[in-house]
């Protein structure tokens, strides 16, 4: 890109991934907490997260490593070996906090519990009789929780058709039918959670790649290629489906074509800036 274009970029730029200004992300996410979702991390704590993994990938990817690409050589450095294939994605996870962690893992969560890698969760019965002592209130699933695995649940025999292995999505459809007579409070919000754990580390890292994009430590097309990196190595760490479309679509622009009344106003701009 030329000096004019590259500005045109950057001033293009409307920062979708600083969350606190980003409408649209704050509004999905009040609204699928308004559904039911709980929440285990705050908005700064997801700007930390995009920041750390902006900042990684920068680390990762330097400025004099994608020169050499270019064709621009640092004879001074020409000693020094490149550190990207030891920075791996389980490097990263390792230096996020334990919250970050778990959402760039995204497993199943429950009230009754974490124990790695197991969760439990309670299915009550409904209409118990009070005067019967030997009557357990309760029943409690164990599952894996990154996989979702039902691990134990012979104690609902009685309402399930099969004792072949399922996970809780399976769980549920098969109880669904005796919902008169088991509470499945529980087993819902934890799917529910799951899927929209599943959703906010999409966004989240969509964002991440954006910052990249626009990072102003670099040039346009550098961004864009520690972002498509980036897209690249977690879909294929974490068999995420991340897409480049908007990247591309970002990066592609005629960013010199302005029409005559912005480009005037663009050079008055500069020459009260210049005076």
């Amino acid at each position: 890109m030329t000096i004019y274009e590259t500005e045109r970029f950057y001033e293009q730029d409307n920062k979708k991934y600083e969350i606190e200004k980003n409408k649209d992300f704050l509004n999905w996410y009040k609204d699928i907490i308004s559904k039911g979702y709980h929440p285990f991390m705050k908005t700064n704590e997801l700007q930390q997260l995009i920041d750390n993994i902006v900042n990684w990938y920068e680390l990762k990817y330097p400025e004099k490593e994608l020169e050499y690409f270019e064709g621009i050589s640092h004879t001074k450095f020409k000693d020094i070996k490149s550190i990207s294939n030891v920075m791996t994605l389980r490097q990263l996870l390792f230096r996020l906090s334990n919250k970050q962690n778990f959402l760039m893992e995204c497993g199943y969560r429950a009230k009754g519990g974490k124990q790695y890698p197991y969760i439990c969760i309670h299915i009550s019965k409904k209409n118990i009789n009070k005067n019967d002592f030997n009557e357990i209130p309760y029943y409690i699933i164990e599952a894996n929780c990154i996989n979702g695995k039902v691990l134990n649940a012979y104690e609902l025999d009685e309402y399930l058709n099969s004792k072949k292995n399922f996970d809780l999505n399976k769980l549920l459809s098969r109880l669904n039918k005796y919902s008169d007579k088991l509470d499945l409070t529980e087993l819902k919000e934890s799917i529910f959670d799951y899927k929209c754990d599943n959703e906010l580390r999409n966004k989240v890292l969509q964002l991440a790649a954006l910052k990249l994009l626009y990072s102003k430590n670099t040039i346009p097309n550098r961004g864009y290629e520690r972002a498509k990196r980036f897209i690249n190595e977690f879909n294929k760490n974490l068999s995420l489906t991340l897409s480049i479309e908007e990247i591309d679509e970002i990066i592609q622009r005629d960013y010199n074509n302005e029409d005559s009344e912005d480009k005037k106003t663009s050079n008055q701009k500069k020459l009260i800036k210049n005076f």
